[in-house]
């Protein structure tokens, strides 16, 4: 499957309404987002250590700022996507929560701030973390899905990833110092592929999905469509 990395962001401002629905409207299955808490904890759809808004007057990180400024913005908030996703179900969500993020609201606070969010299944919603601890919680706590993003392909040889068996396994194309990714109980996706050769490159080296963030390019691709299956 073709992940679209914040949406359609060749055509659309990353992570809003607008970029999903964009990707949606492309063709795609799945679309990745980061979210990040506001002042008041709130979740929002934004990647990046912060936001600049010139013309509102803001530079700041997203969690030093209000509900009521970020309204303003052109950003989605988790709760705008759940809602927007519930009228497209057959779309699946790799949400990541960084690094950053868990230290300043800890795990289990913005994991049950997510599910919170989340109405009655979150079976189309794939956590997406590089901590393990995180990834344990998310499933102790509801998530079906969870995805670890790994720092090289021998860290996935290690006895703390095979005993969590993450569903997903995500690896950065520069990080892959062999010729084939190891099978395992994961399936890797590999990130950020934005041309049809990487595309078909990666199929090759075992990659089962590609993270994209030209995601009308790839949909358009005959060669993509026929080795990710779409």
């Amino acid at each position: 499957m073709l992940i679209a990395h914040s949406g359609d962001k060749i055509h659309h401002p990353e992570n809003t309404l607008a970029a999903f629905e964009a990707a949606h409207g492309l063709g795609a299955c799945a679309i990745a987002t980061e979210v990040q808490f506001s002042k008041e904890l709130t979740p929002w759809c934004c990647a990046g250590d912060g936001l600049e808004f010139v013309s509102a007057g803001i530079s700041a990180p997203l969690h030093c700022l209000k509900d009521k400024d970020l309204k303003t913005l052109p950003l989605s908030s988790f709760q705008q996507l759940v809602d927007w996703a519930g009228r497209h179900r057959h779309l699946e969500w790799f949400v990541e929560l960084g690094p950053a993020t868990l230290q300043k609201v800890g795990a289990e606070a913005a994991i049950q701030r997510l599910l919170d969010e989340i109405p009655d299944s979150a079976d189309a919603y794939v956590l997406l973390t590089s901590d393990l601890r995180s990834l344990r919680l998310a499933r102790n706590l509801g998530f079906d899905q969870v995805a670890l993003r790994i720092p090289n392909v021998a860290r996935c040889l290690s006895v703390e990833v095979v005993t969590l068996a993450p569903d997903y396994l995500l690896i950065d194309q520069q990080a892959v110092d062999r010729q084939e990714l190891p099978p395992g109980p994961w399936q890797w996706v590999v990130h950020e592929i934005n041309t049809t050769q990487g595309a078909v490159h990666w199929h090759h080296r075992g990659a089962h999905h590609i993270l994209t963030g030209n995601i009308p390019l790839l949909m358009r691709s005959r060669e993509a469509s026929n080795v990710y299956g779409i």
